[in-house]
């Protein structure tokens, strides 16, 4: 439970700010192993009301389950969205001096482990903010030049071909060992479980894996993938 604690007050205190301009969608992700998404979403509902009554800047606070990819059993992530880092160092600022909002909530679950990664890029957190279910698949970026190049392409693509998702990326703005050599993340956001079917399918046909395999594969090695649903 301190583990969580401090990650949560010095997660962002050092990260990359050559990566993005001030304005940009940031997102911190915590994964957390041994509980059950009732327990972490009614502990992130509590967390949020105190934090937002006072005066925390977070566009949103969620939590999720990851219902597809390794250790879906007792995994799941909480997601603090913030329109710039500004708001979001302003925010760490006031959680740390106020630790009784973490310890009334959280601080009561019992969890084996936990994670943070803090991801950002440079598209409106309205634009971008995931919807109920999203794909995602963390990368580590061998070309950066192609997979700029090639990434605009693959959302033309999907969109094309009537996938009902936003196509979007994430660079890691702030990795920890346990995630290094992930430098970016790539997602599928649909409004529900049936749209994200569809979309994988989609993703799945012959026209568009051949486009993968031959543009964005060569350019990119996965070291994650997995579909959360958000609780809320």
């Amino acid at each position: 439970m301190n583990t969580y604690l401090k990650i949560i007050i010095t997660s962002c205190t050092v990260f990359m700010l050559t990566v993005l301009p001030s304005k940009a969608f940031i997102m911190d992700v915590w994964e957390l192993k041994g509980l059950t998404s009732q327990e972490v979403s009614e502990a992130t509902i509590a967390f949020k009301e105190k934090a937002m009554a006072g005066g925390a800047k977070y566009t949103g606070f969620r939590s999720s389950t990851k219902i597809r990819g390794d250790d879906t059993l007792d995994t799941t992530f909480v997601h603090a969205y913030y329109d710039s880092y500004e708001d979001q160092m302003a925010t760490q600022a006031l959680v740390a001096s106020n630790p009784d909002w973490f310890a009334s909530t959280f601080g009561e679950l019992d969890f084996t482990d936990v994670d943070n990664i803090t991801w950002a890029n440079d598209l409106p957190v309205g634009d971008a903010a995931p919807g109920q279910t999203v794909a995602y698949a963390m990368v580590e970026i061998t070309s950066g030049i192609n997979f700029l190049l090639n990434f605009p392409e693959m959302q033309k693509k999907m969109q094309e071909l009537g996938a009902p998702v936003l196509v979007a990326s994430a660079a890691c703005a702030l990795c920890g060992s346990e995630a290094l050599p992930t430098n970016a993340m790539v997602y599928f956001s649909s409004a529900n479980p049936v749209d994200m079917g569809k979309a994988l399918d989609i993703f799945s046909s012959d026209e568009m894996q051949r486009w993968m395999f031959s543009n964005m594969a060569p350019h990119a090695n996965f070291t994650d993938q997995g579909i959360v649903v958000f609780n809320d």
